[in-house]
């Protein structure tokens, strides 16, 4: 029986009682969904960035960057090499990230600036999200993710929190049931889902 391959799907923002936890719950049920609804052909490994192995905090690693860095034995930091490991293994990746000021998390790219060959080439998945849908995040890591050679599947979800979601108390749930607003995104992530498939199908291995 052959293995599933890996999709990992990175959590933005560290921030407590966020919004975080809960989109990417969402994106990853919609992902699996569309993605498994035939067999169990990709996992989803979901990354926190308060939890091993994510390499929280600014890059420390050695005197090299990690553009010079051939492969993850190589990495002076045991973290870092747990991660680049970890990174290697996907296929393809998602990232769920909050706008902040403008721009996105440091926590966010910290963990892409410790690594760089792990990233070149897999294809990826862009959900950003606030008060206004995290338009200028998505275009500045766009930037980013194009700079790592990564391939951006389709254009960025960009999910408008309700002023309750952002100001006040309510968070999106990480289980039951999504808040309603939450419907008008379903279409945009189940087209991107489709587009990583193609990516997928269209790579050497086939998978899923």
């Amino acid at each position: 029986m052959q293995s599933a391959a890996r999709l990992g799907l990175l959590i933005g923002s560290s921030r407590p009682n966020g919004n975080g936890p809960g989109l990417a719950s969402w994106v990853t049920q919609l992902l699996d969904a569309r993605l498994n609804a035939a067999a169990k052909t990709l996992d989803i490994v979901r990354v926190d960035p308060t939890q091993p192995p994510h390499p929280f905090g600014p890059v420390v690693d050695g005197a090299k960057l990690p553009s010079q860095v051939p492969d993850s034995s190589a990495y002076a930091s045991p973290a870092v090499r747990q991660w680049s490991r970890l990174a290697a293994s996907c296929a393809a990746f998602a990232v769920v990230s909050p706008e902040y000021n403008g721009g996105y998390p440091g926590e966010l790219k910290n963990a892409l600036d410790h690594l760089y060959r792990e990233w070149a080439g897999k294809p990826v998945v862009l959900v950003t999200y606030g008060g206004g849908g995290g338009v200028r995040c998505a275009a500045q890591l766009q930037t980013v993710l194009a700079s790592l050679k990564m391939q951006l599947v389709a254009d960025p979800v960009n999910v408008r929190l309700p002023s309750t979601f952002t100001g006040g108390p309510e968070r999106v749930p990480t289980a039951g049931s999504y808040p309603e607003f939450l419907g008008a995104y379903v279409d945009a992530v189940n087209g991107a889902a489709d587009k990583l498939r193609d990516v997928l199908l269209a790579q050497p291995s086939g998978k899923p």
